[in-house]
């Protein structure tokens, strides 16, 4: 062999990050991974992102993958790894494609079974990758004999079902050359032709023979990179378009054809009239769970759906598997029809003019100012929490990337995605909006926003406690354990380094104000919504309450 013409096995591994347009990788240094680091800090196109913990580099890496279409996670063996776990569900649980690498320790303290640090001290050197197993896509210990396929494998797997997937490397293999001569070949997934034209022509009928069709998208659209093909749909067909909670940001809602969300009892009635009586529901990436459909009261039936699944399509009663919802849109574009339903007009939760009168804030009038104050190409990324609901029926402008945790729902997901959408996209204008609560969970990324010079302006919605849990429990009334400590975020600002800016409003003129202040400032800054009312909150998260206290 021609080592000359070799690689090792860490060269290897980013060389095939660099060919998926990754260029940053997020984590945490521990003594199992330096050599991963080391070769890292020394590969042209990639630079290591340092967070604060594990946690957060998982968030980090979410965020930054829902923007470039793929990321990269390095943690140590362990107590790094399990750290990040909870990110890596959340991944999983949302379609969010992560490359989750592990530095192991030697190869030969784990043949030998040997009790070291950061082990359960019973030689079990693969437990952790059985967990991970269950929250992966795939998992895999990359060694010189096995790189060529199993690094190739693994990517493909997280590009096929969008999904995390974990790769192990022992810390001495890194810089071992790769001996495995050729990789074994790796097929992705591809439509079953046959399949397809069969679910084509169920699918042309069920469309021509309809007389009030509608698109619903919901957040596997995004998940699986299918919005502009939505839109070719969309234009084509001349259908109006809803979207689903999750499903938020799916869909350009500056179009005509939008008429907003459809969210069962909980949101307009007017989109849920025209939802439910279409006599053809186009559905896209539709996830049918309790957060999403408003408590199951969202309705729709099996003979007027086209549910379009990323690798299988049902029409009416009809599965059609193995097939990609890629290609199915793209030959839903092509359709002919006579059809033309474009969405007459309706009313937008928050459009009405903005008030003039200065008054408290509350969620009746800062939700206005807030979606007002987004403008087109922003990022916008939204804690879970009552912002989670009231977010959701602010209409965005025109290229607006929506990011959101609407399944698993982790509070504090969003501060740390924050920072890793600002990693990915820099010269764009990012925007979060939190909670007090959730901010206390992982504001040490503010730190790394401030060390990498990143410029978000972030919202936070200061109503002393958890909102949203307080709603929920609708049988205890002194609800202690919802209550937070009062932080005083100019100082905290200061102590993570400086050169940010902090706003601070109790009404809608000093909300509007500061508005105007930030969209001047070049540089991380701070607003802060104080709502003096703790149970103040959108009428969304109100006809959750309603609903719960008739359960």
């Amino acid at each position: 062999m021609d080592k000359a013409n070799q690689q090792t096995v860490g060269d290897y591994l980013y060389e095939s990050l660099y060919k998926e347009g990754i260029r940053d990788v997020f984590g945490v240094p521990g003594d199992y991974n330096f050599a991963l680091l080391d070769t890292l800090e020394r590969t042209d196109g990639l630079r290591f992102i340092h967070n604060r913990n594990e946690l957060n580099a998982g968030y980090a890496a979410d965020g930054y993958a829902r923007l470039h279409g793929i990321s990269a996670l390095i943690t140590t063996f362990g107590v790094g790894e399990l750290s990040a776990a909870n990110a890596i569900a959340g991944a999983n649980c949302e379609n969010i494609p992560i490359i989750h690498i592990v530095g192991a320790p030697d190869y030969d303290k784990q043949e030998k079974g040997l009790h070291v640090h950061h082990t359960l001290m019973n030689g079990d050197f693969h437990v952790f990758k059985r967990m991970f197993t269950e929250i992966s896509a795939y998992s895999t210990v990359v060694t010189p004999s096995n790189a060529k396929t199993e690094v190739a494998k693994a990517i493909q797997m997280a590009k096929d079902y969008q999904k995390p997937v974990y790769i192990m490397v022992a810390d001495d293999y890194v810089n071992e050359l790769v001996t495995e001569k050729d990789g074994e070949g790796i097929v992705p997934f591809e439509t079953d032709k046959e399949t397809f034209a069969q679910a084509m022509r169920h699918i042309e009928k069920k469309v021509s023979d309809s007389k009030k069709p509608i698109l619903l998208v919901d957040t596997k659209v995004k998940s699986f990179e299918l919005e502009k093909l939505i839109q070719e749909v969309t234009e084509s067909l001349r259908i109006p378009v809803a979207s689903m909670v999750y499903g938020k940001g799916s869909v350009d809602e500056s179009s005509d054809q939008y008429i907003g969300m459809y969210a069962g009892d909980f949101g307009s009635h007017e989109v849920r009239d025209r939802v439910e009586h279409a006599d053809c529901v186009i559905g896209v990436g539709l996830v049918w769970a309790d957060t999403n459909t408003a408590n199951y009261t969202a309705s729709l039936k099996k003979e007027q759906l086209i549910d379009i699944q990323p690798h299988y399509v049902r029409v009416e009663h009809a599965t059609y598997e193995n097939v990609k919802a890629s290609d199915v849109l793209k030959e839903m574009g092509k359709l002919e029809t006579s059809i033309d339903t474009a969405a007459s007009p309706i009313t937008f939760p928050y459009a009405t003019a903005l008030e003039t009168e200065d008054k408290a804030l509350r969620a009746s009038n800062y939700y206005p100012i807030l979606q007002d104050f987004i403008q087109e190409e922003d990022i916008v990324i939204v804690e879970t929490g009552t912002f989670f609901y009231g977010m959701s029926q602010a209409r965005m402008k025109k290229g607006v990337s929506y990011l959101k945790q609407g399944g698993w729902q982790s509070i504090g997901f969003a501060t740390a995605a924050t920072f890793g959408a600002t990693i990915a996209e820099p010269n764009r204008r990012t925007l979060l909006f939190t909670g007090d609560g959730s901010m206390q969970l992982t504001v040490q990324e503010i730190s790394s926003m401030l060390y990498y010079d990143c410029k978000p302006i972030i919202f936070v919605l200061n109503n002393a406690g958890y909102t949203i849990e307080r709603y929920l429990n609708t049988e205890t009334k002194e609800q202690v354990y919802n209550d937070i400590p009062t932080w005083n975020y100019s100082s905290l600002l200061e102590g993570f380094g400086g050169g940010a800016k902090h706003v601070k409003a109790k009404t809608t003129a000093e909300l509007q104000h500061g508005l105007r202040q930030v969209e001047k400032d070049d540089c991380l800054c701070v607003v802060e919504i104080v709502v003096n009312d703790p149970m103040d909150a959108p009428d969304y998260v109100k006809q959750i309450r309603a609903f719960k206290k008739e359960e």
